[in-house]
């Protein structure tokens, strides 16, 4: 039976590589900064993974010298650890990048077999934003490294999705551009079986988007079909978010990550090969009914 560490574990792409590793037989251990979360599920419907974890491993992988151990005895390290949100505490460089170079470094001295990271499709189109950076720097340094390994370059998730629900409940739908470029984001599940495959796989490089294809506008109505509303359609220049991004960039480079890539997928489509069968009505419908509504 192979072990394999899942860093990012209480992730929403983490919690589901869990659940499919486990249906698949293997021994997990799960890096975790705490344990509070681990009896609880995510917050987009994904698992709670206290009962399918065999072993925690307490430590934060930007801080080397708390998960020196982290490595022994496993098999294969997949990584989904990743800057998600600003904690104005650490940075993308913080995260993406240095932080798995540390689980990468000590999986090399472990004697790891192979290493499988997710980082994002067409990064080489958004090479301005420091996340991209921080996550393509770490592919570069995977690469050479000597070790079999694995880069999964997803579209987006459907936890991005949720966001739309807000929108379409709060009465506002904004745009930016002409809302008109397309884009097939993937379910966690369906995901994580194409990052589990990975690891049991040959391919070094893996892009992967769901089974449906969506235009920005497309997704806005049936956000908005879910949850019975009609909400007002503002569409904003692509110029705003760059103009906030300038700005913001003098504050927190986090925040203006966030305006950039904003910025950088409202000019271009993100279309990977399909996978999963999981649809985005279903998986709206159901986020409704999590929240009440």
């Amino acid at each position: 039976m192979k072990k394999i560490l899942v860093a990012g574990s209480t992730g929403y792409l983490g919690r589901y590589v869990v659940q499919e590793l486990k249906h698949r037989g293997y021994w997990i251990r799960a890096l975790v900064r705490n344990t509070d979360r681990i009896k609880l599920p995510g917050a987009h419907l994904e698992p709670a993974i206290a009962p399918l974890v065999d072993e925690f491993f307490v430590g934060d992988a930007t801080r080397p010298a708390t998960i020196a151990d982290v490595c022994n005895g496993v098999d294969v390290v997949f990584s989904s650890l990743g800057m998600t949100r600003p904690d104005f505490k650490h940075s993308a460089f913080d995260v993406d990048y240095h932080a798995n170079l540390n689980l990468l470094r000590f999986a090399m001295k472990a004697g790891v077999k192979k290493f499988v990271y997710v980082s994002v499709f067409q990064a080489h189109k958004m090479m301005e934003i420091q996340n991209i950076q921080a996550h393509e720097k770490f592919v570069d340094e995977l690469r050479a490294s000597g070790i079999d390994y694995a880069v999964i370059r997803p579209t987006g998730y459907f936890s991005d999705m949720a966001q739309f629900l807000n929108m379409a409940r709060n009465g506002v739908m904004l745009s930016l551009g002409d809302g008109d470029k397309r884009s097939n984001p993937i379910h966690g599940a369906d995901l994580a079986r194409v990052c589990v495959d990975a690891i049991e796989g040959t391919n070094n490089v893996v892009e992967v988007g769901g089974p449906e294809t969506f235009t920005y506008r497309e997704v806005a109505d049936l956000a908005a079909e879910v949850v019975g509303k009609k909400p007002f359609m503002a569409s904003l220049p692509i110029w705003v978010a760059d103009g906030v991004a300038a700005l913001t960039g003098f504050i927190n480079h986090d925040i203006q990550d966030i305006a950039l890539f904003a910025s950088a997928v409202s000019k271009m489509d993100s279309v990977a090969p399909p996978h999963g069968s999981h649809t985005l009505r279903d998986y709206l419908v159901e986020m409704a009914k999590q929240e009440g509504h």
